[in-house]
C-alpha cells in the first residue's frame, strides 16, 4: 500500500497545485550578471531570459528612460534574441526589467538601482608634511551608502623603465605624471576607512591612494585622488630657502625658492605638489635661476601647495607649505559724510578683509599731477574720475595706523583727495592703494554757491536739472566740478549740456548722476558742496477693492500706492476717456493707453478727497462705469509721477439690458479648453459687441487668436492664460451687460504614483494614487488600463490613447473605476491578470472638465513558487513533509495556513509547512479559519470537488476506483482508532505526530 499511496499523494498535490497555484512559479526568470540589483555607472551588466521549459520566443522588456521599441535598450548590445548587455551602464538605465514571451507570459521582474559612480575621497590628518616619529592618519570616505564598503590602501610609484609597463598595470596620475599602484602589505588594517602611520618613518614618504569595494559579487570603485606624505628627519640633508622668508603670500608677489644642501653637493632639484605641472625643472611660468632655484614675479593662487627639494639619490629636504591668498584691497570709508563745514569732525576708516597678517595702515593725500610736480612714471599714483593723481604720505600717517584717521576740527586746507593702504608680515608686504575718497570743507561763508534748479536735492530719473556757479564777487573763472560715475575731464558731465562756462543742465537725469557737485575757481577756492540723491522714476500702482465688476449700489475703493518714500506724496485721480473726433487732440493733452487704444485723462472734480491714496465710490452708480488712473506729486518745487496703469470699473444695474453667455457655463477654465462668449440683449436689439480687459489687444472685434462667430460672439478652441480677465458686452449707445471674470489656470496634469512598489507577487497589495496639484475644482478620478494597439483592436485615430516607451496604447476604463474616485485605487490581493499598464485622469466642474491622462505606470505581478523540501525519500499518506516558499511572505491565495499550538500564526521568515493534509477551502473555512479538515471528512456540499474525491474518481477511470476507495477509508479509520487521536466535529487533528512541528492545511 505504501507504493500505491506515494503516487496517489503526489498526484493529488499536483492537482492542488493546478487548482490553487496555477502559474504560481513564473515560466521564466531574468538572469543578471553580476548577480546584484545595486549597480553603478560604467559597470558591465548582462540581462538574459531563461525559460524553465527552454522554449524560444522570449525577449527582454524594460521600463526605464530608454526607448522600448528595439530588441535591447539603446546603447546596449544584443547577445542573443533574449539577452542584452552593456559595458557602460548609465543612471537612466535604472528601472524594471522582465522577460515576455510571444504568447504574453511574463517572468519575474528585476528592479535595477543605478547610482552615480562613487569616488572615494582621501584625506590626511593632521597634515601631509611631518617629522620622523610623528603620527599621521589617512582617511578614505565614500558618500554612497548603498553597499557595505571595505577600503583598500595603495602606494603609487612613478613608472620607470625597469618597472611594470603602463599598459598592463593599474595606474593613477599625479601632477601630470603616471604612477602605478601597489597594494600595501598591511592594507587590511585600514579596511574600516582609516590607515594610520605611527610613528612615521622616512620610508613612509611617498604618494598614497585608496579605493573601496563592496557587494556580492564585488564592485570596486575607482582610485581616489592621490595624497603625498613627506617625512623629514631631525636634520634633513638639505633645506628649502624662500624669499621673501614667509609662507603667507599673496597674488602678484615676487617669489624665489632654492635648494641648499648641507654638504654643498650638486644634483638637487626643486619639487612641488600644486596645480602646476611637475614635468619641468620649475613650475610653469616660473623662471629657472639655477638647476635648483626658481622664481616668479607674479605669484598666482594656483601656486599654493607644498615645495621641497629632492636629490638624484632620492633624499629629501624639509617641506614648505605655501599659502596663497587673493591680493587684498583696502576699502576706505568716510563718516559721517564727505562734505562738511569748517570746524566739523570727520573720520576716515581703512579696512582689509584678509586676516592672514597683522595689518598696519598708511594714509596718503592724492594730488593732481602738474607740469612742475613729479612725473607720473617715477612716482606712485592713483586715478580719480579719469585723472591721474600722485600720492604723498601724510606727515602724521602713523596716528591712523590702527585703521582710523580723524580730522577734528576740519579746516579748509583739509579739502582734497585721500587714499590708504595696508602693510604687514616680515618681511613687509604692502597692499595696493584703496579707492580715493574726497573731502570738501567749506567756510562759514564760502566765496561761491552752487545753484540748483529745481531747488531740491532729491531728484528722479528723466527729470530736468540745471546746476550753476554763482560767486559772491561776480568774478569769472569758476567752473562746475563733480564726484559721480561721470568722467570729470570735460566742462560738464557726459550727456549734459553746457549753458555757460560755469553752468550745466540735462533734460534726462540718470541714476549714475547721483553724487556731489561743487564749484571751484582757477585759484583753488571752493563753493559749498551739493549732494544729489537720484532715485528711480516712481510709478504709482492702482488697485481696486473688492473687485472691478459690481452691481448698482455696491461700494468700491480705488487705492493708489507709490513705493518711493523720499517725498511726501499727494495723490491725484483721473478718468480716462477714449479719444474721439470731436474731443481734444492727442498731441495737446495728457493721455494713457489701454488695450492698444489711446485715452485722454480728465482730473476728477472731487479728486482731492482721495489725496491720501484712497478714492471710494459708495454707492456705485451706472455712470461710474469707466476707466480710471492716478498719479502722485510731491516736493518743493513739485514733482509729478507718471500715470498709473488703468483700472476698469463695471457697474451693472439690477437688471442689465444684456447678458454675457459663456459656454461651457463656468468661469474657472483651463489652458487649451474650448470657450465661446456671446452677447444676448434682452430686447434682441442689434449693435452689441464683446469687450474685454485682458492682455489681448482690444482693437479688433474678437480677442487675438479667437474666431468671430457673429458680430457679438467670439470663440477659441485653445484658451491661453493670457485670456484671463474680465469680459462684458457694450452697445453702440454705451449700455453695458453684466461682467464675467474668467480665471484660466495652467492645464492640470495628474500624477500617478504606485505604493509600495510596481513589482509584486501574487497576493500582495498595491495602491495606485492619482494626484492633481490644481485645487480650483473638486476633482473625481477615473482609472484606465492601457492596451497596446493591435490589428484587430480599435484604430488609433478613433480612440483615446497614450504613449509608453515610444509605443501607442489605447485606454479602457476599468469596470470598477468608481471605487477609486477619491484618488486611490487598490488591488488586494494582486493577481497575475493585474499585470499591465495603468493611467488615470481627473474630472471636475459643471459642466465637466477632464484633464489629460497621467503618465503610465506599469504593474508586474509574478507568481510565487512552492517546492517540496523534505523528505527526499518516497512518502506515504499522512507522512510529514515540508513545502518551502521561495517568495515572501506565504500568500493567502494559495490556501496555506500555518498552525502552531492549535492557533493560526503569521508566515515565518522562511515559511515551512509540515504534516500536509489535502483539503478544500470552502465558505466554512473562511468563517472558521482554524478548522483544518482531513480529506476523509471533507464536506462535499460546497459546490467544489474535493481533491481526494477527484483522486478517487480518476482512479476509478483507471480501473481500481471502488476497491481503492473502500480500502483507503477503512485503512484511514483503523489508523485513527489505533493512534487514539480524537477529532473535533470538523475532523481537525488535535495533536501532531511527535516531532512533526507545525501543521498546515493546503
Amino acid at each position: 500500500m505504501e507504493l500505491f499511496a506515494t503516487p496517489l499523494l503526489l498526484w493529488a498535490m499536483s492537482l492542488v497545485h493546478l487548482e490553487h497555484t496555477e502559474g504560481v512559479s513564473p515560466p521564466a526568470s531574468v538572469v543578471i550578471r553580476p548577480n546584484r540589483t545595486q549597480l553603478f555607472e560604467d559597470e558591465f551588466v548582462s540581462l538574459s531570459c531563461e525559460p524553465k521549459d527552454k522554449s524560444a520566443g522570449w525577449r527582454l522588456r524594460w521600463s526605464t528612460h530608454r526607448d522600448e521599441r528595439s530588441q535591447c535598450p539603446q546603447g546596449w548590445r544584443s547577445e542573443t534574441r533574449s539577452a542584452c548587455s552593456t559595458s557602460r551602464l548609465q543612471t537612466w538605465d535604472r528601472g524594471v526589467y522582465w522577460c515576455e514571451s510571444e504568447s504574453g507570459q511574463h517572468s519575474n521582474a528585476v528592479k535595477l538601482i543605478v547610482n552615480l559612480k562613487p569616488s572615494p575621497v582621501l584625506r590626511v590628518s593632521p597634515q601631509s608634511w611631518l617629522a620622523e616619529g610623528d603620527s599621521v592618519t589617512l582617511s578614505c570616505e565614500v558618500r554612497d551608502t548603498s553597499l557595505n564598503w571595505t577600503f583598500l590602501w595603495y602606494r603609487a610609484v612613478l613608472f620607470s623603465r625597469t618597472g611594470p609597463s603602463r599598459e598592463h598595470s593599474p595606474h593613477v596620475s599625479y601632477n601630470g605624471n603616471p604612477y602605478h599602484v601597489e597594494l600595501l602589505p598591511d592594507s587590511s588594517r585600514g579596511a574600516g576607512g582609516s590607515y594610520t602611520l605611527s610613528p612615521a618613518a622616512l620610508e613612509h614618504t611617498g604618494v598614497y591612494v585608496c579605493r573601496a569595494e563592496g557587494g556580492d559579487p564585488t564592485y570596486q570603485t575607482d582610485y581616489s585622488d592621490v595624497q603625498r606624505l613627506w617625512v623629514t628627519g631631525v636634520s634633513p640633508p638639505a633645506s628649502v630657502v624662500i624669499r621673501p622668508n614667509r609662507t603667507q603670500l599673496f597674488e602678484d608677489e615676487f617669489f624665489f625658492l632654492s635648494c641648499e644642501p648641507k654638504d654643498k653637493s650638486a644634483g638637487w632639484r626643486l619639487r612641488w605638489s600644486t596645480h602646476r605641472d611637475e614635468r619641468s625643472q620649475c613650475p610653469q611660468d616660473w623662471r629657472s635661476e639655477t638647476r635648483s632655484a626658481c622664481s616668479t614675479s607674479r605669484l598666482q593662487t594656483s601656486d599654493r601647495g607644498v615645495y621641497w627639494c629632492e636629490s638624484e639619490s632620492g633624499q629629501h629636504s624639509n617641506a614648505v607649505n605655501l599659502t596663497m591668498n587673493r591680493k587684498p584691497r583696502p576699502v576706505l570709508r568716510v563718516s559721517p559724510q564727505s562734505w562738511l563745514a569748517e570746524g566739523d569732525s570727520v573720520t576716515l576708516s581703512c579696512k582689509v578683509r584678509d586676516t592672514s597678517l597683522n595689518w598696519t595702515f598708511l594714509w596718503y593725500r592724492a594730488v593732481l599731477f602738474s607740469r612742475t610736480g613729479p612725473s607720473r612714471e617715477h612716482s606712485p599714483h592713483v586715478s580719480y574720475n579719469g585723472n591721474p593723481y600722485h600720492v604723498e604720505l601724510l606727515p602724521d600717517s602713523s596716528r591712523g595706523a590702527g585703521g582710523s584717521y580723524t580730522l577734528s576740527p576740519a579746516a579748509l586746507e583739509h579739502t582734497g583727495v585721500y587714499v590708504c593702504r595696508a602693510e604687514g608680515g616680515d618681511p613687509t608686504y604692502q597692499t595696493d592703494y584703496s579707492d580715493v575718497q574726497r573731502l570738501w570743507v567749506t567756510g562759514v561763508s564760502p566765496p561761491a554757491s552752487v545753484v540748483i534748479r529745481p531747488n531740491r536735492t532729491q531728484l528722479f530719473e528723466d527729470e530736468f536739472v540745471s546746476l550753476s556757479c554763482e560767486p559772491k564777487d561776480k568774478s569769472a573763472g569758476w567752473r562746475l566740478r563733480w564726484s559721480t560715475h561721470r568722467d570729470e575731464r570735460s566742462q560738464c558731465p557726459q550727456g549734459w549740456r553746457s549753458e555757460t562756462r560755469s553752468a550745466c543742465s540735462t533734460s534726462r537725469l540718470q541714476t549714475w548722476d547721483r553724487g556731489v557737485y561743487w564749484c571751484e575757481s582757477e585759484s583753488g577756492q571752493h563753493s559749498n558742496a551739493v549732494n544729489l540723491t537720484m532715485n528711480r522714476k516712481p510709478r504709482p500702482v492702482l488697485r481696486v477693492s473688492p473687485q472691478s465688476w459690481l452691481a448698482e449700489g455696491d461700494s468700491v475703493t480705488l487705492n493708489c500706492e507709490v513705493r518711493d518714500t523720499s517725498l511726501n506724496w499727494t495723490l491725484l485721480w483721473y478718468r480716462a476717456v477714449l479719444f474721439s473726433r470731436t474731443g481734444p487732440s492727442r498731441e495737446h493733452s495728457p493721455h494713457v493707453s489701454y488695450n492698444g487704444n489711446p485715452y485722454h485723462v480728465e482730473l476728477l472734480p472731487d479728486s482731492s478727497r482721495g489725496a491720501g491714496g484712497s478714492y471710494t465710490l459708495s454707492p456705485a452708480a451706472l455712470e461710474h462705469t469707466g476707466v480710471y488712473v492716478c498719479r502722485a506729486e510731491g516736493g518743493d518745487p513739485t514733482y509729478q509721477t507718471d500715470y498709473s496703469d488703468v483700472q476698469c470699473l463695471w457697474v451693472t444695474g439690477v437688471s442689465p439690458p444684456a447678458s454675457v453667455v459663456i459656454r461651457p457655463n463656468r468661469t474657472q477654465l483651463f489652458e487649451d479648453e474650448f470657450v465661446s462668449l456671446s452677447c444676448e440683449p434682452k430686447d434682441k436689439s442689434a449693435g452689441w459687441r464683446l469687450r474685454w480687459s485682458t492682455h489681448r489687444d482690444e482693437r479688433s472685434k474678437c480677442p487675438q487668436g479667437w474666431r468671430s462667430e457673429t458680430r457679438s460672439a467670439c470663440s477659441t478652441s485653445r484658451l491661453q492664460t493670457s485670456d484671463r480677465g474680465v469680459y462684458w458686452c457694450e452697445s453702440e449707445s454705451g449700455q453695458h451687460s453684466n461682467a464675467v471674470n474668467l480665471t484660466i489656470n495652467r492645464k492640470p496634469r495628474p500624477v500617478l504614483i504606485v505604493s509600495p512598489q510596481s513589482w509584486l507577487a501574487e497576493g500582495d497589495s498595491v495602491t495606485l494614487s492619482c494626484e492633481v496639484r490644481d485645487t480650483s475644482l473638486n476633482w473625481t478620478f477615473l482609472w484606465y488600463r492601457a492596451v497596446l494597439f493591435s490589428r484587430t483592436g480599435p484604430s488609433r485615430e478613433h480612440s483615446p490613447h497614450v504613449s509608453y516607451n515610444g509605443n501607442p496604447y489605447h485606454v479602457e476604463l476599468l469596470p470598477d473605476s468608481s471605487r477609486g474616485a477619491g484618488g486611490s485605487y487598490t488591488l488586494s490581493p494582486a493577481a497575475l491578470e493585474h499585470t499591465g499598464l495603468y493611467v488615470c485622469r481627473a474630472e471636475g466642474g459643471d459642466p465637466t472638465y477632464q484633464t489629460d491622462y497621467s503618465d503610465v505606470q506599469r504593474l508586474w505581478v509574478t507568481a510565487r513558487d512552492m517546492s517540496l523540501e523534505s523528505p527526499d525519500h518516497p512518502v506515504t499518506e499522512r507522512d510529514p513533509l515540508t513545502l518551502r516558499s521561495t517568495s515572501q511572505p506565504v500568500p493567502s491565495t494559495i490556501g496555506a495556513k500555518v498552525l502552531r499550538d492549535r492557533s493560526l500564526s503569521e508566515a515565518q521568515t522562511t515559511p515551512e509547512i509540515t504534516s500536509v493534509f489535502l483539503r478544500h477551502e470552502g465558505p466554512d473555512d473562511s468563517t472558521h479559519p482554524q478548522q483544518e479538515q482531513p480529506p476523509e471528512q471533507e464536506d462535499t456540499s460546497t459546490g467544489k470537488t474535493p481533491v481526494l474525491l477527484v483522486t478517487l474518481l480518476c482512479l476509478c477511470v483507471l480501473g481500481a476506483g471502488t476497491m481503492a476507495a473502500m480500502w483507503l477509508r477503512s485503512r484511514s479509520a483503523a489508523l485513527q482508532s489505533t493512534s487514539g487521536t480524537p477529532s473535533s466535529g470538523h475532523g481537525e487533528p488535535l495533536t501532531d505526530a511527535p516531532g512533526h512541528g507545525s501543521t498546515a492545511g493546503l
